[in-house]
């Protein structure tokens, strides 16, 4: 089974599979290596530790017979220079228990101990001396003492797997606990939660796995906070260039003029230029390139298109101001912020809606204002903020024109709260 046909079982069998699956893998497989290198190990020197053991045994035990044999030639040296006999009732008791002796003294054999019919080992005595001492243990005495020594390597082999294992599985699970933690982030980000962060472990390696999804996390959320931005953006405002049109489309039903259809086409490029400018500003990096915008021209365009909506209304719109006034701006922001103004106006506004271009202490400015009843002191920033509306409103149009302004290096603020007079402000172009 391949790689995509895995990660498709795991995907089929959700979130969860992650979570057991990949680290129950991990530990098993850390655990049968840890197990088999312990095994390695235990084959390679307990088996060369055992045959030397039981060359060590089968040494010792004819040092031990020879030893024996030169006690009962020392015990019978006297009897033989006085050429007494040798008689088996004189080296029974020199003899160790299972084992037996044999003298040879000139032609004449004398024995003693037991009874040796199996397999035997022998040893004679090193000593110099006119009689022939030999001494016999059974083979199942030395292969006896081998076992042991088998058995005792054995079990301190199967001590250390067992010990190996344990460790293993120790480590396994100090390992496979990073290792959830990261398949449970990679769950909650699948599900939308780009929230979470992945809790740092120790390990470098897994904790360099957790870092990038961390990036990812946050890059993710950037985007999506984006495209959600931009979506809603959209929504707000393309509502009144829609408004503007279909009040176009409408007074060509009534009134068939070839300047009326020709108002129309206009409004339906301002809306495509509108839709065109929330791209670009969806898109922007930072210190997006500017250029000259003349204030008065723009106001002009954008209150023209807007008087039709307000006499709909029973409201009425002028423009004051004198000369031109050329700031530094990005294509669309500086009608984008002034359609959000006029439809603030036109929604909790009353009256008559005054626009101004001036310049202010070096900056060039558009001033909207109306004749309701404003703004509370205590809210002069609070409608700036992403959801704060009145009645019919998105709260979405006030915290995106500032911000349009702010990414062109000027500013969106409320000079006057009652009534509610709000200024965009723009660098001046230096000449």
């Amino acid at each position: 089974m391949d790689r995509r046909s895995r990660a498709g079982n795991y995907a089929a069998r959700g979130p969860g599979a992650l979570r057991t699956i990949g680290p129950v893998t991990v530990r098993r497989r850390l655990a049968s290596s840890s197990v088999l290198i312990a095994l390695a190990a235990v084959v390679v020197l307990g088996v060369p530790l055992g045959i030397v053991e039981s060359a060590r045994v089968r040494s010792d035990e004819n040092g031990r017979l020879e030893r024996e044999a030169d006690a009962v030639a020392g015990v019978i040296d006297d009897r033989i220079e006085r050429r007494q006999p040798v008689t088996s009732a004189l080296i029974a008791p020199l003899v160790h228990r299972g084992h037996r002796v044999t003298v040879v003294v000139g032609g004449r054999a004398a024995s003693a101990g037991a009874a040796l019919p199996g397999a035997r080992v022998a040893a004679r005595s090193g000593t110099a001396h006119p009689a022939r001492v030999t001494a016999y243990a059974p083979r199942s005495e030395i292969a006896a003492r081998e076992h042991r020594s088998w058995l005792l390597i054995a079990a301190l082999g199967l001590g250390g797997v067992v010990t190996a294992f344990g460790l293993a599985a120790a480590q396994a699970r100090r390992l496979s606990r990073p290792l959830e933690a990261v398949a449970a982030t990679s769950a909650r980000l699948g599900e939308g939660d780009f929230s979470v962060r992945t809790p740092r472990s120790g390990v470098p390696e897994i904790d360099a796995i957790a870092e990038a999804l961390d990036r990812s996390a946050r890059r993710i959320a950037l985007l999506v906070g984006r495209e959600r931005e931009f979506s809603s953006n959209v929504s707000h405002q393309l509502r009144t260039p829609l408004t503007a049109l279909r009040l176009r489309l409408e007074e060509s039903v009534e009134d068939p003029e070839p300047g009326t259809l020709a108002a129309a086409l206009r409004e339906a490029d301002r809306l495509e230029a509108t839709v065109a400018a929330l791209l670009t500003h969806a898109r922007a990096e930072e210190g997006q390139a500017r250029g000259p915008v003349d204030l008065r021209v723009v106001a002009a365009e954008h209150v023209a298109a807007w008087r039709p909506v307000l006499r709909q209304a029973g409201r009425s719109i002028t423009l004051g101001g004198e000369g031109s006034v050329v700031a530094v701006a990005s294509p669309g922001t500086v009608g984008q912020v002034l359609d959000v103004l006029l439809e603030n106006a036109l929604q909790h506004g009353a009256g008559p809606i005054a626009v101004e271009v001036g310049w202010h202490d070096g900056w060039g400015t558009i001033g909207v204002q109306d004749a309701g009843n404003g703004v509370p002191e205590r809210q002069r920033e609070a409608i700036f903020a992403r959801g704060t509306t009145g009645a019919g409103g998105t709260g979405i149009g006030l915290h995106l024109a500032r911000a349009l302004a702010a990414a062109d290096g000027g500013a969106l603020r409320l000079t006057v709260t009652a009534p509610a007079r709000f200024e965009l402000a723009l660098r001046r172009v230096r000449g």
